[in-house]
């Protein structure tokens, strides 16, 4: 008899933590009290199983296939060749649109969207946000099903998610996992730093799909992994609901990105600062300098000053405080608490539009950066040892530029932007270009000892 009360109050405890998960406490109590008297194990499995099917069939009508063709120019033969592609995507409302990962629909001519009725309709984009990679597209179509999005701010280590999406010929696709990390920012893939990564497996025709909680509800759109992680696994991304749902938002009705901008530069409390200033701990980001006529100079935030909360959320680093600011309705009031002299100070102010690259030209907008370049060719490339290399030469940086404070120097090989290959000065201006202003640069450089790195250029202030 004690022996099956101890089997029994095992099954308990895992069920209990399952149902945290969905966060159904009272509910689930009730039921097994109820069922106190069944067979544990296959009651926790059939619980398992019943609450998997109810959510991929309250989610089935709102996860949609993309199906894509591309058509590409073979110059000897005069031909184009046609190239299909496929993905998902989620029903964001009742009115047509559809939001996506940017790279199922990258450089596509053609764009249909099937539901999961079968019907098909052309799709078209209203617009991208370069910096999450998410794609807002718009059908003619009635009587829609919109997901159900839930907060992902909310996410927790270790909540049981499924991966959902619909490719063509195998209708929809399921997998599970849990939420492994959040706020994955060492990726590299973009200057975007805010993803939640689980160990859920998703098929390569599954991205743009959703990522569902045991709620049912969307917390995030599966998108495509970095290189660099190719090989490992249990490592799949998504881009975070909230993130999604201002994206969408902004493109919906402005057609473009707004994002908020504070004007402060600042910097993560180490533990080195936390013990010179005589904090209590480490959280938070500290000011070390103020833009002129910024939401931070209107609020009175000097440097030194210790943001600790915004808006009523504990700032927990510098890249959680960066998001918080961009999320930011523009022109919203909000509201920071800040650590001065030991002191906790509330300060109020209203969030200003990030500022955008104004360069008029290719010279401005290098100047603005410190960098003089100049297209490899069969001279530079012998004299500085780049045979067989493909880039933009640097000839010249200025002293205490945002290159010359990145590393960048005179000789050094500009090859790819943000994980692209740059190949001539127009592709280098064009990729800065897509880069909001307040965004950090990703370089990837060589150099004439043959050694390579990648580089961070700063063009404005961090948040």
């Amino acid at each position: 008899m004690k022996k099956r009360e101890r089997r029994v109050k095992l099954t308990l405890t895992n069920l209990l933590f399952l149902l945290r998960c969905s966060k159904s406490y009272i509910l689930i109590t009730s039921i097994l009290l109820l069922t106190s008297s069944f067979p544990q194990e296959s009651f926790a499995n059939k619980f398992l199983s019943d609450t998997f099917v109810s959510i991929v069939k309250s989610t089935k009508a709102s996860i949609v296939n993309i199906h894509t063709t591309k058509i590409l120019k073979d110059s000897t033969q005069h031909r184009g060749f046609r190239i299909k592609g496929q993905g998902s995507g989620v029903v964001y409302n009742n009115q047509g649109f559809i939001v996506t990962n940017k790279h199922v629909v990258k450089d596509a001519g053609e764009i249909i969207i099937r539901l999961y009725d079968g019907s098909e309709y052309k799709a078209e984009v209203i617009g991208t946000d370069e910096r999450s990679g998410i794609v807002v597209l718009k059908i003619d179509a009635e009587n829609l099903t919109p997901a159900r999005f839930g907060n992902s701010d909310s996410l927790e280590l270790g909540e049981i998610v499924l991966a959902i999406g619909n490719p063509i010929g195998l209708g929809q696709t399921v997998t599970s996992g849990i939420i492994s990390a959040k706020g994955t920012s060492n990726l590299r893939i973009t200057g975007f730093e805010d993803f939640v990564q689980t160990d859920a497996t998703i098929n390569p025709d599954s991205y743009g799909g959703p990522l569902v909680n045991m709620d049912g509800k969307v917390v995030g759109i599966s998108t495509l992994p970095p290189e660099q992680t190719a090989g490992y696994f249990g490592i799949s991304l998504a881009i975070p609901i909230n993130v999604v749902n201002k994206a969408a938002e902004d493109l919906i009705k402005h057609g473009r990105i707004t994002r908020g901008w504070l004007g402060v530069t600042a910097q993560p409390v180490t533990r080195e600062l936390q013990k010179a200033l005589g904090l209590k701990n480490n959280l938070g980001a500290l000011v070390s300098a103020i833009e002129p006529g910024s939401s931070a100079a209107n609020a009175g935030v000097k440097s030194g000053d210790v943001i600790i909360k915004y808006n009523g959320k504990k700032i927990k680093n510098l890249l959680h405080l960066r998001s918080l600011v961009k999320g930011t309705e523009i022109n919203k009031e909000v509201e920071m608490t800040v650590l001065r002299d030991g002191r906790e100070l509330i300060l109020n102010t209203a969030i200003l539009e990030a500022k955008k690259i104004e360069a008029k030209s290719k010279n401005d907008l290098f100047l603005n950066l410190g960098l003089v370049v100049q297209n490899l060719n069969s001279r530079l490339s012998l004299n500085l040892g780049y045979e067989d290399e493909k880039g933009v030469i640097i000839t010249n940086v200025q002293k205490g530029s945002p290159a010359s404070k990145a590393g960048l120097r005179k000789g050094d090989l500009i090859e790819e932007i943000q994980h692209k290959p740059v190949t001539s000065i127009d592709e280098l201006y064009q990729a800065i270009l897509k880069i909001q202003n307040e965004e950090d640069v990703l370089m990837f450089i060589k150099r004439s000892d043959k050694s390579s790195k990648f580089i961070v250029l700063k063009q404005k202030k961090d948040v």
